[in-house]
């Protein structure tokens, strides 16, 4: 979707999975929404979904740390999957510092988290996205707040979501299938596609939202499909089912 509206062809491209037996997952590197927000706000454009359909950075970073104390920078969607995994909230002296989007970051918190990283606390970022597309323009993403805390810490995070394979690598345990067997879609060249290829998934390129073809021209990645609309994709998931 784009701001209000559904892409054109979208949720008539999931209704064509369905038809034809082929599982999917939603993968986002949003980590300030629960699955059931996801999955409810796809529901608005035709697209069925539930919150089993979704997997966000925010679930996948809990996955990635299966235990241990956090200080967390972020929203209800990161509280959570925090809460589900019965992860303690230690602002004093964490195992992790979990950076994510917020959108009532300040000094104090940044303050908070260097100083924990600083003391041993391990640095960890749900997502990259330095900004995020909406109906009103680009706006600062969970990437800018990262770079705020690497810079005032001076270490480097783990990133859990897109572009790196972590995240890919879930989805592929998610949903029992390998590799081979699955297409990752995406409209952006920063995080959809590098993700897919470094996981070793066939990359279809969508140019229906972030990036463009010129983006692509000046890209050293290459991805195994570009296609204009969910109509072509359409046409390619056809061909593949066939062989």
């Amino acid at each position: 979707y784009l701001g209000k509206e559904e892409v054109p062809g979208a949720a008539g491209f999931i209704a064509f999975l369905r038809q034809c037996g082929i599982r999917y997952l939603f993968v986002t590197n949003r980590a300030n929404r629960t699955p059931a927000i996801v999955a409810e706000h796809l529901c608005t454009y035709g697209i069925p979904c539930s919150g089993s359909d979704v997997l966000t950075s925010a679930q996948a970073t809990v996955q990635y740390l299966k235990h241990g104390s956090v200080y967390y920078i972020g929203e209800e969607g990161l509280k959570v999957e925090l809460d589900k995994a019965g992860m303690t909230i230690n602002e004093e002296s964490p195992d992790y510092v979990i950076v994510s989007f917020d959108r009532s970051f300040n000094y104090e918190k940044l303050r908070k988290a260097c100083r924990l990283i600083h003391a041993g606390a391990q640095f960890i970022a749900t997502n990259p996205d330095k900004a995020l597309k909406t109906a009103n323009g680009l706006v600062p993403g969970t990437g800018s707040i990262v770079a705020a805390v690497a810079a005032g810490s001076g270490s480097e995070p783990v990133i859990i979501g897109k572009p790196e394979r972590l995240i890919i690598d879930m989805s592929l345990e998610r949903l029992g299938l390998k590799p081979q067997e699955v297409i990752n879609v995406g409209d952006n060249l920063a995080t959809d596609v590098p993700a897919g290829i470094n996981a070793g998934v066939r990359t279809a390129f969508i140019l229906t939202g972030v990036s463009t073809r010129d983006d692509l021209a000046r890209s050293s990645l290459k991805p195994t499909w570009v296609v204009e609309s969910y109509v072509q994709l359409t046409e390619i998931i056809r061909r593949e089912k066939e062989v």
